[in-house]
């Protein structure tokens, strides 16, 4: 029997099953009672009762159809047994907390239960569900979740026909008008920047997007060139997708002009500022500073980095490009893979970079690892690297957009304040 009191704790293991043994567990009906009583109010358990009452506490119903994916999954992504005694310790502890759920839990209940078991991996009790078929995923995309917050409080249609913005720029449309969709941050960006109007629209009475004009537009914008910009992008999409669906006649923004944004001036960072972030006990922090600040990569491609990118000391890039790693990269790099075998020897994740939450993933690492500990930020040190490539082949944009795949605008944006003087230090690890 699996998990039987009687036997002694060392033989407590679970008993092997077959794929087909598992598939009828879960397809199993589970009993019903026959009388239910129903719910007068709701009141959270006791967090510290719960806990107790998981360890005393042997459920069946629960272990018995998922065991046979827990398992598999822990020896298919190389999970601890630490972890994997927390996930099947959730999941008793789910049981004990919904007890009417069928066997059929919501992932946003499961999201809750952290106030219940502060040391079970939620992320993989919600997978482990999912290969059982035994989650609901009520689950809300984070930007979605933000998108309702920031605009609730406008009138109808005004709110509806902002959501129909927002599901086309974000999930694209196959209808005509055809539209591609769009990054998150991008549509979070003119969000961002339509809603200043958007509420003084509202404050002056305006309940629908369909009576605005081309002066309301002008009179919305800011002096900001940059926060001009960036309203004037997302009114143009706006207008232009509520035009295509036959919600507005005109497009209001077409008689306006689209200018550019305030560009900043490019600007060095101070060396001892980068010498810091490369001397970085943190292996994970000392790699990727070195990875940008003599190569020029950026957040998103050092995210992407895979383990088979890297052959015999040279990076091979997604647009073609293969660079050879500086020495002081390697050294860093050889530190990073010292420790990651160490801290993780079976993980079976390829990305270069993992942490403790994607060691047992196939996943790359969230975007603000490791900046958000850095001390410095990747676009900075980009730009440091850039500027002192531009001053020591003295503004060769040709070079300059060869050796970092960057285009011709962005390469002169670069080039041109360079003409400036600029201090040259040569003694340390720098980051030329």
């Amino acid at each position: 029997m699996m998990n039987d009191p009687r036997r002694p704790a060392e033989k407590h293991r679970p008993m092997a099953m077959s794929l087909r043994q598992a598939i009828r567990l879960v397809a199993a009906p589970p009993p019903v009672a026959e009388s239910t009583q129903p719910v007068l109010f709701d009141l959270d358990p006791d967090p510290e009762r719960v806990r107790q009452r998981s360890n005393e506490i042997r459920l069946r119903d629960i272990t018995s159809r998922t065991d046979h994916f827990l398992y598999a999954r822990a020896a298919e992504y190389a999970w601890s047994k630490r972890q994997t005694n927390q996930v099947r310790r959730t999941l008793k502890i789910l049981q004990l907390v919904f007890p009417g759920a069928n066997l059929h839990f919501r992932a946003s209940d499961i999201l809750a239960m952290r106030r219940y078991d502060d040391d079970g991996n939620i992320r993989s009790t919600i997978e482990v569900l999912g290969d059982a078929d035994l989650l609901i995923d009520d689950r809300v995309p984070t930007f979605e979740q933000l998108f309702a917050r920031k605009t609730r409080h406008l009138p109808e249609p005004m709110r509806s026909q902002l959501e129909l913005w927002r599901d086309i720029m974000a999930d694209g449309s196959k209808t005509t008008p055809r539209r591609q969709p769009r990054d998150t941050m991008t549509v979070k960006g003119q969000m961002y920047g339509i809603l200043p109007a958007i509420t003084r629209w509202v404050e002056e009475g305006r309940t629908s997007l369909t009576r605005i004009s081309t002066e309301d537009i002008l009179d919305a914008l800011p002096d900001d060139p940059s926060r001009q910009h960036t309203m004037m992008l997302g009114f143009r999409t706006l207008f232009t997708i509520l035009r295509g669906r036959k919600i507005v006649f005109a497009d209001p923004t077409k008689p306006i002009p689209l200018r550019g944004p305030k560009r900043t001036i490019p600007l060095p960072m101070e060396k001892s500022a980068i010498r810091d972030a490369l001397t970085s006990p943190d292996p994970a922090i000392a790699l990727s500073v070195a990875l940008v600040a003599f190569h020029a990569l950026t957040t998103q491609q050092v995210q992407h980095v895979q383990l088979t990118d890297i052959i015999d000391g040279r990076l091979r890039m997604p647009d073609g490009r293969t660079i050879p790693l500086a020495e002081p990269v390697r050294v860093r790099l050889a530190a990073w893979l010292d420790h990651r075998a160490t801290r993780w020897p079976e993980t079976k994740n390829p990305y270069l970079l993992v942490t403790i939450q994607t060691a047992p993933r196939l996943s790359p690492p969230g975007r603000n690892f490791p900046w958000k500990k850095a001390g410095v930020t990747a676009q900075a040190l980009r730009t440091d690297r850039i500027l002192y490539e531009v001053e020591q082949t003295g503004g060769d944009v040709r070079r300059i957009c060869d050796l970092f795949g960057i285009g011709i605008d962005t390469a002169l944006r670069y080039a041109h304040p360079a003409r400036v003087d600029r201090p040259v230090d040569d003694g340390g690890d720098s980051a030329g």
